[in-house]
């Protein structure tokens, strides 16, 4: 579980950590620039603690895959609570797919040790999720998605959602998905806004903007082609 200053929800989402019907077998929490009181909250549930000094939710996943001791690792975000089955959920999917990522929702998800060690660990990107499952997808790997239950109990912060889409717009043109974001992705209109912005900056600076708005035109006319 990657952890950035969430002191004000930890609690409940280590609340549905403990809660699960199907326990785990070790909890690592990986502590990123924590200038809250997010470790002392953390104590009130046995944990293996990494601190560390990142900025980068991905360096932080990929520091805590590194000191997982079991082949199977589950992850948790640090300010998304998840419901009882999530883990027993994720197992069962995995043993009835045998995927090579299995997601939840976003950065929660079921990841063997054989994927990192096949498609490599996770990116320092922001949007760090979408570029890990396009990748393995490219590489012949298997994505399933669950879409399961979850509740964000802290947005990302927007700097985050620019910086998402910074990162959208290079890996629009690298694995061919449409020039932007569609509404709606970010979960709420001023993120969908931000991430927008920082989609068309991502496009400027990669002097691809005038091909990123001819494909959006173009995808608007086949999305109306479609409808009629």
């Amino acid at each position: 579980m990657p952890v950035h200053n969430e002191a004000e929800v930890l609690q409940e989402v280590l609340d549905s950590v403990a809660r699960q019907t199907r326990p785990v077998d070790e909890l690592v929490i990986v502590f990123d620039r924590c200038t809250d009181g997010s470790r002392e909250v953390a104590l009130r549930l046995p944990h293996e603690e990494i601190t560390v000094d990142l900025g980068n939710t991905g360096a932080a996943v990929r520091v805590g895959l590194d000191r997982a001791r079991y082949s199977t690792v589950v992850l948790f975000d640090g300010n998304t609570r998840v419901p009882p089955d999530y883990v027993e959920g994720l197992l069962k999917g995995y043993a009835a797919t045998n995927a090579d990522i299995l997601e939840w929702h976003g950065g929660l998800m079921l990841l063997p040790n054989r994927t990192i060690e096949r498609f490599g660990p996770p990116t320092d990107k922001a949007l760090w999720t979408l570029e890990f499952f396009l990748r393995v997808q490219a590489r012949g790997g298997k994505v399933v998605h669950l879409k399961g239950p979850f509740v964000r109990l802290k947005p990302s912060p927007l700097h985050r959602n620019f910086r998402y889409g910074i990162d959208y717009a290079e890996l629009s043109w690298q694995y061919a998905l449409p020039p932007f974001f569609r509404v709606g992705t970010k979960s709420g209109l001023v993120q969908d806004i931000v991430a927008t912005a920082g989609t068309l900056a991502g496009h400027v600076r990669s002097h691809r903007l005038v091909d990123a708005i001819a494909g959006l035109i173009s995808e608007v006319r086949l999305r109306d082609v479609d409808e009629t």
